[in-house]
């Protein structure tokens, strides 16, 4: 008799357990659920992540977009316009809760951009403007045509006149306007210049490098390159090093990247229209936010640059970005 007691006694103990622990699993099941509910995910679309200079963009967000337990979902669109609408319209997909875009080609991605604007999902334009600017709800952008202005007005300090080698890009607005803003400036001034070329680079080294090695093997007669960033510049000047005239070419670029830096310390690099790429990630995350959480915010928030020359490259450090 006792022994039929104690088995039953163990069954109640048994069930009631289960019992427990099925409510304990119910329980956290709705808690996780609930909490994944909550968590907001971000799409981070550039145009390439072989420019060191988006990767700060992007390390800054990300620290604040975790911080705050949502998630960055970070996309490389390899310079390629076509591949990047089709990761917006996978992001469309995946209802994202904002699209974050740094434009290959700042016209062709309105239609996709589009189809954001219809399902509802808020997006920022990040370092570059988009054309049609009723299908972003945000823009985070440096002052790019003053950057070409400030590498022209150091020019004119430097020379009376020259011939001049262009590096651009020209799906991309940013780079547009610096090019821009030093051509304008040097033609309101009446500062006379030849230009020698343009060339599309995508404002990347391994392009630029070699598109120079073929205007220098057709001639050398050029007093300055303008490239549209940094990494361009990166590879003119390889170019220019191995004809030996890197000493009496001046080249300016626009990012304030480390490696300019380098160079315009040891004095084989003429300036370099300076961006922050750390402001930039942290204005579009400050930007985010406002908009996720229905707060008022400026439909544009332009970040300043700055020129560094030889005169005050003491003044930055050459190893990080400002």
């Amino acid at each position: 008799m006792r022994g039929k007691k104690a088995i039953l006694c163990i069954g109640y103990i048994i069930v009631a357990t289960i019992c427990i622990v099925s409510i304990a699993l119910l329980f956290f099941s709705r808690n996780k659920n609930e909490s994944e509910k909550s968590k907001r995910t971000i799409g981070a679309l550039y145009m390439t992540m072989n420019n060191p200079y988006f990767e700060v963009i992007n390390e800054e967000i990300k620290a604040v977009v975790e911080s705050k337990g949502d998630v960055l979902e970070t996309r490389d669109s390899g310079m390629d316009a076509k591949v990047q609408a089709k990761q917006v319209e996978k992001f469309i997909e995946e209802k994202v809760d904002c699209i974050l875009i740094n434009a290959v080609d700042w016209k062709k991605i309105g239609s996709s951009l589009e189809k954001a604007k219809k399902a509802g999902i808020p997006v920022i334009a990040v370092d570059t403007l988009i054309y049609n600017r009723s299908f972003v709800d945000g823009t985070v952008v440096s002052n790019n045509y003053q950057a070409g202005e400030q590498c022209a007005k150091d020019l004119m300090k430097r020379r009376k006149k020259g011939k001049i080698l262009f590096l651009v890009q020209s799906e991309n607005k940013s780079a547009i306007d610096r090019i821009k803003g030093f051509k304008e400036t040097l033609e309101k001034a009446g500062w006379k210049y030849e230009n020698v070329g343009e060339l599309e680079c995508q404002g990347q080294l391994e392009l630029s490098q070699p598109l120079v090695e073929k205007v220098l093997n057709k001639t050398k007669d050029i007093d300055v390159v303008m490239a549209l960033n940094d990494p361009s510049a990166m590879g003119a000047m390889a170019a220019l090093d191995a004809e030996h005239m890197l000493s009496d070419v001046l080249v300016y670029g626009a990012d304030g990247s480390p490696e300019a830096k380098t160079m315009i310390y040891e004095n084989k690099m003429a300036a370099t229209s300076a961006q922050s790429p750390r402001t930039t990630g942290k204005k579009t995350v400050e930007m985010l936010y406002k908009i996720l959480d229905g707060k008022k915010t400026e439909k544009q928030c332009i970040v300043p640059v700055s020129l560094i020359t030889k005169d005050n490259i003491n003044d930055y450090s050459l190893s990080g970005w400002q």
